[in-house]
C-alpha cells in the first residue's frame, strides 16, 4: 500500500510508479526514505517535499535552510531527542516552543519535546534532508554524513591575509622545558566537555560510515577534518583555528603520545569500543607548518575478510594463487600500491594456513591486525629492529612460515631467499607496479637471477577500485568512442550491460560504494625460471605469462566491467592499458580457442 507522500507525487507526476517501487524495493515503505531518495537523486525539490507534507498532515511548513540558530535552542532540547524524532527546534518564546519535523503526525515525540521544554509545542513541517542539515547546524556535524558540496563550509582568504613563507624552521630551535604540573594544567580540560564530546563523537561516527581513515589537518586561519571512504578523501568540518590545540591534544592523549613533542612525527594507537565492537586506531602525528597532522587509520578486525573470493578473487586466479601458497617453501609476493589491500590479502592466506601443526612468525611495520595463532612482532626502526633484523630472529625461533612485511632492501631480500631455500615458506610485500616488473625489481636490488628462479613461487600485482554502489545502480551504455580512449575494445562489450550509480544517500552521491580488488597471477614455472636466469625484460615475462594464463590487471577490470561490479571510469582510474604484444598475444589465444570449439563441433 502506497503512503500518502507517495500518492500525492504520482499525481503531481514528479515521480514514475516505478521509480517508487524502486525505492521501496530498497529502502523499505518510509515516508523519510522515500523523501530522502527522491531529493538526493535530484528528482524532487527539497522545498517540495516540505509543501507536500505541510499539505498531508495539515500543518505549516518551515523552511530551514533561510534560517540561522539560536545555540540557546540546542540547550533548551536535547541533542538526543532532536536526532530519535528527526526533528529540530527554530524559535523559542515565554510559552511556545516552535520546532520543524519531518514526521509532524507523531504524538509521541511531540509529547516528549513538550516534558522535555516545558512549554506548548508548535509543529511545522519540513523535508528530513532539511531537518539533518539544520541539526547539524544546531548541534554540531556529528551525526550525518551529507553531500561533500554540504560539508564544505564557506571560506574565502583575502589575498592581503597571504603571507610569503621564506623558511620552514621555528622560530627558537631550543626544546621547551615542560613541567608536568603545567602540562597537567594546560590540558585538564581535555578529560571532559565539548572537545572530548565532539571528538569521540568524530571517531564513531567514521566507524559507523565505514571510512578507512581519519585526517585532522591545520590550515592557517582554520582546522580541516577529512574522511576516506573507498580511496577517496572528502571534507566532513572545517573548525576555528583557535580549537586546533585542544583537538590535537586530546587525540595525541588517547592514542599515548606525547603531547610536549611537537616538532617530530609520533606514532600511537587507540582502542575503542564502538556499538559493541573492539576497534583499533592507527595513529600517525607528523609536524607541520601549521601545526600538526593527524592521521588516524581505522582497523576493524571484525571487518576483515579473510575469504579471498569475497575480496574479489576470480576463481582461476586464486587457484593458481593458492597453490603458491600451500608450496612447502619458497616466497609468495603480493605487490601494489600503498593502500590497495596487500596487508588484507597476505592476513588471508596466512588465516588459510593458521593451524596448531604450524608455527607461524611475522614482522610488520606496523603490526594492524591481532590474529589469534599468529606470533606477531613489530618493526622499530629508531631501535635498529628493522626487518632483516626481525628475519634473523625469527628465523632462531623454528618457524614454518615468515610473513615479513616489506623487502625494501638487498639484506632483507637476501635473508629472505635464503630462508625460503632452507624450507621455509615466505610471504612478503614489495612495491612495483605489476607481476612481471617484481623479478626485475628484486635483480635491481642485488639478487642473483638463479636465485629468483629458485625461490619465487608465485607473485600477485594487485589494486583496489571502486565497486557501483547497488542502491543506485542503473544500466549505463558507454560509446564505442569512449571505450577506445579507455583502451578497451568494443566488441568485447558487446552483449554485456554496463552500469553507473546515479547517487543516493546511502552512498553520499558519489555512485559507489565499497571496493573490489583487482588481481594478476604470476606463476614461476619452469620457462619463466629459464627467462628469469637470462634476464628478460618485464614485457617478455608478461607475454610468457598470458600465454601461460595470466590476467593481466587491465583483463581483470574488464571482466568486472562485464559483471557490472565496477565503471569504465574505475577501470581506467584504477590500470593501465595492456601493451600492444601482449594484446597480440591475448587476440592469439582467443583465435585458438574459436578454432578449436569449431573443430569439436564438427566433430560432434
Amino acid at each position: 500500500m502506497l503512503s500518502r507522500l507517495s500518492m500525492m507525487l504520482l499525481e503531481s507526476g514528479m515521480v514514475t510508479r516505478d521509480e517508487i517501487d524502486q525505492i521501496v524495493s530498497d529502502y523499505g515503505p518510509s515516508e523519510i526514505e522515500l523523501a530522502d531518495q527522491l531529493v538526493s537523486m535530484g528528482v524532487v525539490p527539497e522545498d517540495l517535499i516540505t509543501e507536500f507534507l505541510s499539505e498531508i498532515y495539515s500543518v505549516n511548513p518551515v523552511f530551514l535552510n533561510e534560517m540561522e540558530f539560536d545555540p540557546a535552542l540546542a540547550e533548551s532540547l536535547p541533542d538526543e531527542t532532536a536526532r530519535r524524532y528527526l526533528l529540530v527546534p527554530f524559535k523559542e518564546e515565554k510559552e511556545y516552543f516552535h520546532i520543524g519535523m519531518s514526521s509532524p503526525g507523531d504524538l509521541y515525540a511531540i509529547d516528549d519535546v513538550k516534558f522535555a521544554v516545558g512549554k506548548e509545542v508548535i509543529v511545522y513541517a519540513s523535508a528530513p534532508s532539511a531537518v539533518r542539515r539544520a541539526q547539524n547546524d544546531l548541534y554540531g556535524k556529528q551525526d550525518a554524513l551529507v553531500s561533500v558540496k554540504d560539508q564544505l563550509d564557506d571560506y574565502e582568504e583575502e589575498l592581503d591575509d597571504l603571507e610569503i613563507v621564506h623558511t620552514l624552521g621555528y622560530e627558537d630551535e631550543e626544546e621547551e622545558d615542560y613541567e608536568e604540573s603545567d602540562l597537567e594544567d594546560e590540558y585538564a580540560n581535555l578529560s571532559e566537555g565539548p572537545i572530548v564530546a565532539f571528538v569521540n563523537a568524530i571517531i564513531a561516527k567514521a566507524v559507523r560510515t565505514e571510512v578507512s581513515d581519519i585526517h585532522i589537518e591545520p590550515y592557517e586561519k582554520y582546522l580541516r577534518i577529512r574522511y576516506r571512504r573507498d580511496g577517496k578523501c572528502f571534507v566532513v568540518r572545517k573548525l576555528p583555528k583557535k580549537v586546533q590545540p585542544q583537538i590535537i591534544s586530546r587525540l595525541k592523549i588517547m592514542a599515548t603520545m606525547n603531547i610536549a613533542e611537537k616538532r617530530k612525527t609520533q606514532d600511537g594507537r587507540i582502542k575503542a569500543m564502538i556499538d559493541g565492537r573492539a576497534i583499533d586506531f592507527r595513529v600517525s602525528a607528523v609536524p607541520t607548518i601549521n601545526g600538526e597532522k593527524i592521521v588516524m587509520r581505522i582497523l576493524d578486525r571484525g571487518s576483515l575478510e579473510l575469504d579471498l573470493r569475497e575480496l574479489g578473487f576470480p576463481e582461476d586466479a586464486l587457484e593458481v594463487f593458492m597453490q603458491g601458497v600451500s608450496s612447502p617453501y619458497g616466497i609468495v609476493l603480493v605487490t601494489g600500491p600503498t593502500g590497495s589491500g596487500k596487508t588484507t590479502t597476505l592476513y588471508s592466506a596466512l588465516s588459510a594456513l593458521n593451524t596448531d601443526n604450524v608455527n607461524i612468525h611475522t614482522a610488520e611495520e606496523p603490526v594492524e591486525y591481532n590474529i589469534e595463532g599468529l606470533i606477531q612482532s613489530q618493526i622499530d626502526f629508531s631501535k635498529g629492529y628493522d626487518f632483516a633484523a626481525a628475519l634473523r630472529a625469527i628465523l632462531r625461533q623454528d618457524p614454518n612460515i615468515i610473513m615479513v612485511g616489506e623487502i625494501r632492501d638487498l639484506e632483507t631480500a637476501s635473508i629472505a631467499i635464503k630462508a625460503a631455500l632452507t624450507g621455509h615458506l615466505v610471504f612478503s610485500t614489495i612495491h612495483t607496479n605489476d607481476a612481471p616488473s617484481t623479478v626485475n625489481r628484486l635483480i635491481d636490488i642485488g639478487i642473483k637471477p638463479f636465485l629468483v628462479a629458485s625461490a619465487v613461487r608465485t607473485i600477485m600485482a594487485q589494486r583496489l577500485v571502486r565497486r557501483i554502489c547497488k542502491h543506485c545502480k542503473r544500466p549505463h551504455e558507454y560509446t564505442d568512442d569512449e571505450y577506445k580512449a579507455a583502451g578497451v575494445d568494443p566488441a568485447e562489450m558487446v552483449g554485456h550491460t554496463t552500469y553507473k550509480g546515479k547517487g543516493c544517500s546511502k552512498c553520499s552521491g558519489s555512485g559507489y560504494r565499497g571496493r573490489t580488488g583487482l588481481y594478476e597471477v604470476l606463476a614461476i614455472d619452469k620457462n619463466i625460471k629459464q627467462s628469469i636466469i637470462e634476464k628478460v625484460t618485464a614485457g617478455q615475462l608478461r607475454v610468457l605469462g598470458v600465454r601461460n594464463g595470466m590476467k593481466t590487471l587491465r583483463m581483470d577490470a574488464v571482466e568486472k566491467l562485464k559483471a557490472g561490479v565496477t565503471t569504465l571510469e574505475e577501470v581506467t582510474r584504477g590500470t593501465a592499458e595492456d601493451d600492444l604484444e601482449v594484446v597480440r598475444v591475448l587476440e592469439e589465444l582467443k583465435g585458438r580457442t574459436a578454432q578449436q570449439q569449431t573443430e569439436e563441433g564438427h566433430s560432434a
